[in-house]
């Protein structure tokens, strides 16, 4: 699909054949429409952050949103963008300047409004240190998610086992001696690897000479202090 503006270079007969011949379908929108580019939608998804933020902060009846709205109009109106060299929209629009958020409060003494004296470089450096500040505590937060998913995903994809035969190890069974035992199991051996399978590993005990087809999470290498120690099996 094609879209374009309504200029005469985009009505052409170059233009009428190019769709025909790729088979696309050629679209005329409007020129500089914020609703064709997606900047709505933006705009619109970061209004009801705002609001959702505004909403939980003030706790004022959710019914009266709307009465919200000209303090974010305001406050988008009259901050500075980038995209528009750092200039606010109504700067632009009425080449006025943009009175800051901060340029009138009210005092806790007296309660009657007062000017301070605030500079906009100083204000824009404060700004700009916070945003730095955020975004560094933003990238702390990501990178911790990341190792959790990182460390969720090691999890649920086990761990990769590194016996190799002849290695002497333990292996966890059931103890049906104990009451209840399904939960707890008992280091038992010394066995030795005989054999890597694909999923699992032949083990050999040393005693008799049997062997068993065994996971490679219920083994471990050996260790005389682990030999007969009863353990509770809990998920990982």
């Amino acid at each position: 699909m094609l879209m374009s503006g309504n200029g005469t270079h985009f009505k052409c007969q170059v233009m009428e054949e190019l769709p025909e011949r790729l088979g696309a379908v050629h679209s005329f929108v409007p020129v500089y429409t914020p609703w064709i580019n997606g900047t709505v939608e933006r705009v619109n998804r970061y209004i009801l952050q705002v609001l959702r933020v505004m909403l939980l902060e003030n706790k004022p009846d959710t019914r009266n949103w709307a009465y919200l709205l000209p303090l974010i109009q305001a406050n988008m109106n009259h901050g500075p963008v980038l995209p528009l060299g750092d200039c606010a929209p109504v700067e632009l629009f009425t080449g006025l300047p943009a009175p800051a958020a901060l340029d009138v409060v009210v005092t806790p003494q007296d309660k009657l409004p007062r000017t301070l004296p605030l500079e906009k470089e100083t204000f824009r450096q404060a700004l700009e240190e916070l945003r730095t500040s955020l975004h560094a505590l933003h990238r702390v937060v990501r990178d911790q998610r990341e190792r959790s998913r990182t460390a969720a995903m090691a999890r649920s994809k086990g761990t990769v086992c590194n016996f190799s035969d002849g290695d002497y190890v333990l292996w966890s069974r059931v103890d049906q001696r104990l009451q209840g035992s399904k939960l707890f199991v008992r280091w038992v051996g010394p066995f030795q690897v005989a054999k890597a399978l694909p999923h699992s590993f032949l083990i050999r005990y040393l005693l008799t000479g049997a062997e068993y087809d065994v996971h490679g999470s219920r083994l471990k290498f050996y260790y005389d202090g682990d030999l007969n120690v009863t353990a509770e099996i809990r998920d990982p």
